[in-house]
Formats: C-alpha cells, structure tokens, sequence
C-alpha cells in the first residue's frame, strides 16, 4: 500500500480539530484524511480549503448524510436538504465521495420499507451529486444496526443500489461492518471493486464491549485485514484507504501516537 493511498479518518483522533489533524496527518506523510461535518463546521470551509492546498491531503470521504429516520422525524424534507447541504460542502474541499448512511427502521414499521426509503433519498440525490462531482458513498452497517443505525447490511445490498442508481453511487467497505459477510470474497473482486469508492480499515476486537466505540487497531482482532488489502491490490484496487477507528481507548491515546501506529500497521498489510 502506498502511503498517498493512506488516509485517516479523523474520527481516528477526535481530540484534534480539523486544522490539528490535517497538520497532523500531513506530518507523518499520510496522503489523506476523511473529514466528518461537525469538524468541518467548526473549522470553517475557507480554511478547511486553505489548509488541504497547503498540505496536499487528499479527501477520500467526508461523512455523513443519511439518518434518515433521525432527519425524517424533523420535518419531510429535512433529510432531502441535508443530503444536498453535505453534497455541497463535500465538493467545496474536493472530497471524492459523501458517506451515506441509511439509518434505522424509525417510525416504519419494516426494514424493507425503511430500505426504500433509503432509496427514494439516494435516487433523488444522485442528480445533483453527479453535477457536483461527488459519490454517493453506500455503507452496509453490520446487522446488529439494522433497526438503529444502519438498514443495509450487507455488501450485495449496497452493490444492488449502485446498480439500480448509476455511476453516481459507491459502496464505501468498512472493515468492522463487512469482514463476516460470507461473500466479501466476491465483492473483493472485479467487476464490484470500480463500485468501491473508499474502504475504511480497522478490525472487530474479541470480545467486543460496545456495538460502536471498541473497534480495534488494524491487526489487533479477528478480521482478516492483511488478506482483504492483499486481495483487494491482487484484484486492482487502486483507490484510497481510510484508518476509521471508534475506540475510547484508542481515543485516550495521544494522537500523534495514534496516527504513528495506524502509518506502521498499515504500511506493514502486503507484507503480512
């Protein structure tokens, strides 16, 4: 893996803003980060743009849009607006692709009918997405999110949207989400990968204690990184990786420490 492949989502380091981490990152020669929109409203887009020209950093993602269930209890056309809004400010910093999550089942009474409506929310955003250059970028959640967090749970899922939607839409792979699908294998492979915008790396730490902050250090937990990076580079992936790590104990950690192990772990992948 090249090290200008290598980014790092900044929910990695969230006790850095996004000035810190974009110096930090840059630093220590990683050639991307994922940017969240809370980080990036705080810093600001004139500077935000400011300091990507100055480092160089890629943006392979900015996350998210989505929540659909959470947006739609707000008003009919809330998620719909801050769909747009997120496809706005991901092409004002140049990031490749808008992370989408669907959100759960809400007030819909079945996870068919929360996942078209998810389709209804993409299919209506992929013509302004397309004209400002962006990917919708498709999460499938791991399927105990299903009726909270995420209601596409699977790789087949998330490739079946992209198919139906058009080159608008991506599949963003999230290591902690995918590892136990029984076809990744599959979905590692061509034609599926020119579908893949960004795959987010980290590893599903035993036993894990929280369904969302104990993800584990790339090659400390069960998943199979080292084989799915070979795989995916054997296969012709040629986009970008993201180091995405929800961890409070990861999180307690200094992130220049933190930033300094993802390079190691990461760079170490082929060889492994």
């Amino acid at each position: 893996m090249e090290l200008q492949r290598l980014a790092i989502n900044q929910i990695t380091t969230p006790r850095w803003s996004l000035a810190q981490a974009i110096q930090g990152y840059a630093r220590q020669g990683v050639g991307g980060i994922g940017i969240w929109r809370d980080k990036l409203a705080e810093c600001g887009l004139p500077q935000a743009r400011r300091l990507l020209r100055d480092t160089g950093l890629l943006v392979p993602s900015l996350c998210k849009a989505g929540d659909l269930a959470l947006l739609d209890a707000q008003g009919p056309h809330t998620a719909r607006d801050d769909c747009r809004r997120a496809i706005d400010e991901a092409a004002e910093i140049g990031a490749a692709t808008i992370v989408f999550v669907g959100g759960g089942m809400g007030t819909h009474a079945s996870l068919h009918a929360a996942r078209a409506r998810l389709y209804d929310v993409l299919q209506e955003a992929q013509a302004h997405a397309s004209q400002a250059g962006v990917r919708l970028g498709i999460e499938p959640f791991h399927p105990m999110h299903a009726a909270e967090r995420g209601c596409v749970n699977t790789l087949a899922q998330a490739h079946r949207l992209c198919d139906a939607l058009g080159p608008a839409a991506s599949v963003v792979l999230d290591v902690f989400h995918c590892w136990w699908d029984p076809d990744l294998d599959r979905y590692l492979a061509p034609p599926y990968l020119q579908a893949v915008s960004t795959v987010q790396l980290c590893d599903w730490r035993v036993p894990t204690r929280h369904p969302v902050t104990d993800r584990a250090m790339v090659g400390d937990g069960a998943a199979d990184v080292a084989g799915m990076v070979r795989r995916l580079e054997a296969n012709g992936y040629r986009g970008p990786y993201e180091v995405e790590i929800f961890s409070t104990d990861w999180w307690a950690r200094d992130p220049t420490d933190v930033t300094r192990i993802c390079v190691q772990r990461c760079m170490s992948l082929e060889r492994a």
